[in-house]
């Protein structure tokens, strides 16, 4: 935080956050500004007074392209919050149309730092409903179809966190159903960035939006279809180099067969989560759980699983392949996203699941303990080598 005062900051600092004062000390004023929102106390301060967020939206405005980044970086660090973040969709109503409008603008300079903003702005379910609203309201200048070329089109880093925003605007069922859309074919679009290997950012943004479309089960016979033919896309990432006998090949997709030797799994554990997660999603109507075993998926997820070092991918493994190997549900209760389970199975599976979460909470910080731990022995090691080899070069 700073050593001024509020007073002190609307008299001396706040007057110069105008599009129309001098550009030096507009600068400096907003360069005040940006090292407050560098940390949780000084955004907390910001995000306190209507009168700052105000006057930082509006130098998104202003003429000189380094007062409008320091005034989006500002932005950026403040909407991690998700209050600030409803705070200034509440104060702004036309900042998510300006925003989309600025993104597809193929002159816009600092694209990716917007990008960023919209990633913040919807992360949580009410920001998300209020942004797609307003692409909604505004289809014919800001329509998501224009947001998906843009993004399909243009892959260089500017766009990629336009990655990040379809996944949390599929937090919303109406954004869900748009890239659903059989006629629209936005799935089929957006199905090759699950390889991205360019942008991690992008790769797992998309795939978290293919996770939340996996849940309206209503679609999950098209998305398995020839049509889409999700399933190698989701468990090709999650192959390995393994090679299995003619039986078990044969009835793997035929991207699945006859791997190469190099082949690598997706480094990300967060990724794979959500790829096996997609899939688990997938498996809840009978014709998906057959059809998902007659592909042989539980060899790639036996494999994975034997491999597996991170405690939620495993825990999210062990899951799916448990759907998989145990015997169907009674007639009736096949569905499996439509059971009704009673109150006290309920509560109990809640708390075995909360004490399942806690074991991985725990054998995560244990792993990480042990990382910092290795490289710290590392770092010293190094030290020590360093300092033979300069008692050797002394002595020589």
């Amino acid at each position: 935080m700073a050593d001024m005062n509020v007073d002190q900051i609307d008299r001396e600092i706040l007057p110069f956050l105008s599009c129309s004062a001098r550009g030096d000390v507009k600068t400096i004023a907003l360069q005040y500004f940006l090292g407050l929102s560098g940390s949780k106390d000084g955004c907390d301060f910001v995000a306190s007074y209507n009168k700052y967020l105000s006057a930082l939206v509006s130098l998104t405005k202003d003429g000189d392209q380094s007062v409008t980044k320091d005034a989006y970086l500002s932005l950026v660090n403040l909407s991690t919050y998700e209050q600030t973040a409803m705070k200034i969709l509440d104060l702004h109503q036309e900042v998510p149309l300006d925003l989309l409008k600025y993104v597809l603008d193929k002159e816009s300079k600092h694209t990716g730092i917007v990008c960023m903003l919209l990633s913040n702005l919807s992360r949580s379910e009410q920001c998300s409903r209020r942004i797609f609203d307003s692409i909604l309201a505004n289809v014919d200048v800001i329509g998501f179809d224009k947001l998906v070329d843009a993004f399909c089109v243009n892959q260089t880093a500017t766009l990629n966190y336009l990655g990040p925003f379809f996944s949390n605007l599929t937090q919303i069922r109406d954004a869900r159903h748009y890239l659903l859309d059989k006629k629209n074919r936005i799935m089929q679009r957006l199905l090759p960035f699950i390889q991205y290997e360019a942008s991690l950012i992008r790769r797992g943004g998309i795939i978290g939006a293919i996770r939340n479309c996996c849940f309206e089960s209503s679609y999950h016979d098209w998305l398995l279809s020839d049509d889409v033919d999700i399933l190698p896309r989701l468990l090709l990432p999650l192959a390995g180099p393994e090679e299995f006998d003619e039986e078990d090949t044969t009835k793997l997709p035929v991207d699945l067969q006859y791997l190469e030797a190099d082949k690598k799994r997706e480094a990300d554990p967060d990724v794979r989560k959500m790829l096996l997660e997609s899939i688990n999603q997938l498996c809840s109507s009978k014709s998906g759980r057959k059809y998902i075993r007659d592909k042989n998926a539980y060899v790639i997820l036996r494999e994975l699983h034997s491999g597996e070092k991170d405690p939620a991918v495993l825990l999210t493994a062990e899951n799916l392949i448990s759907v998989l190997i145990s015997d169907e549900p009674a007639p009736g209760m096949e569905d499996l996203t439509k059971v009704e389970i009673p109150e006290e199975i309920e509560e109990k599976l809640r708390k075995a699941h909360e004490a399942q979460q806690r074991e991985v909470e725990e054998e995560t910080e244990k792993l990480e303990a042990e990382k910092l731990e290795a490289e710290k022995l590392e770092a010293q090691k190094l030290e020590v080598q360093k300092l033979e080899a300069q008692k050797q070069q002394n002595l020589t």
